[in-house]
């Protein structure tokens, strides 16, 4: 209940199907993360980031800016999912500039969110998740 209400994970995580895709998939996360890497992640996202993460700024050559998480780069695309979940893809001569946040992460904060408490029980239930068996 963490998980969907207090929290609102679901907004940008899918488990099982459900919930947005702002955000890693998490169905199977008990698996591949440990208890404590997860409660890093909920309370400082910025330390825990998944290896390859990266968010960018895109301003294409019409001024328009443009914030995400990059999905994939090769010497003349760009392409990045914003945070409403939408997909950008650039072509690298229509963009005027390409700023990359390393170290940041789009999820915010939740240590003035859930109780300890609060906590230790969605870490549990994060931790459950280990996919199809």
């Amino acid at each position: 209940a963490l998980y969907e209400t207090k929290g609102r994970c679901g907004g940008c995580h899918i488990i099982d199907g459900v919930g947005g895709i702002g955000g890693p998939a998490l169905g199977d996360v008990g698996a591949r993360r440990s208890a404590s890497h997860l409660r890093a992640a909920v309370l400082e996202p910025n330390a825990a980031l998944p290896e390859g993460f990266l968010v960018v700024t895109v301003t294409t050559v019409d001024g328009q800016r443009i914030r995400g998480e990059r999905l994939n780069e090769d010497p003349f695309t760009l392409q990045l999912r914003d945070a409403d979940g939408r997909f950008h893809s650039f072509r690298k001569a229509d963009v005027k500039d390409v700023k990359k946040e390393l170290g940041v992460s789009t999820m915010p904060s939740y240590v003035d969110v859930f109780t300890s408490a609060e906590l230790e029980d969605l870490v549990a239930y994060l931790a459950s998740l280990e996919g199809a068996q």
